[in-house]
């Protein structure tokens, strides 16, 4: 098994693909103007609940629910 890891940066992105074989296994974009909140931890307030979807909607200071 082989494997490479691909990386292509310019000012405004970077862009990063995994791949193994000759096949892409995965990519990865990141914007320097659009930095995304997955990962971040952020205090709010449930405001509703949906079992049937295994969701919620949360309410903070920074994403008020509408």
């Amino acid at each position: 098994m082989s494997g490479e890891v691909l990386i292509n940066l310019t000012p405004m992105e970077t862009r990063v693909a995994l791949v193994e074989n000759g096949v892409l296994q995965e990519a990865l974009i990141e914007r320097s103007r659009r930095r995304g909140i997955v990962g971040n931890i952020y205090k709010g307030k449930v405001v509703r609940v949906l079992p049937g979807m295994q969701a919620a909607f949360v309410s903070s200071r920074r994403f008020p629910a509408y």
